[in-house]
């Protein structure tokens, strides 16, 4: 029998992976942990954040599904966010199972899911 045992990487699709590189560099105040022009990652915790050049078969921005990241203080993410040219995206609102929830977008397209749990 299989089993999921953890998220392992949220990968965005970005038109420039170098140029988008400085941006993610900035955002989460850290460096890459793997740097290669058609692939650069950075780690979040136990997450893999994965840039990849956008194609023919993905392409940039909202396509679906979204990683959820569990944050202590959902408004100062937003606000931190929002200071590094996100805009909000959905809510922030309680979810119906009684989080609180938002999703933002990033300069690149891609959407962010937060949640607060008290």
């Amino acid at each position: 029998m299989h089993k999921i045992v953890d998220l392992e990487e949220v990968l965005f699709f970005v038109q420039d992976v170098t140029q988008a590189k400085q941006w993610y560099m900035k955002l989460l105040d850290t460096n890459p942990t793997f740097d290669d022009p058609n692939y650069c990652t950075f780690q979040l915790g136990r997450v893999t954040i994965g840039l990849h050049p956008s194609d023919s078969k993905t392409a940039s921005g909202v396509a679906g599904q979204v990683a959820y990241w569990r944050v202590e203080n959902l408004t100062s993410t937003i606000d931190h966010f929002v200071a590094h040219g996100c805009t909000v995206f959905r809510g922030p609102i309680v979810g119906i199972d009684g989080p609180q929830i938002c999703q933002v977008k990033d300069p690149h397209g891609n959407v962010w899911g937060f949640v607060e749990r008290n």
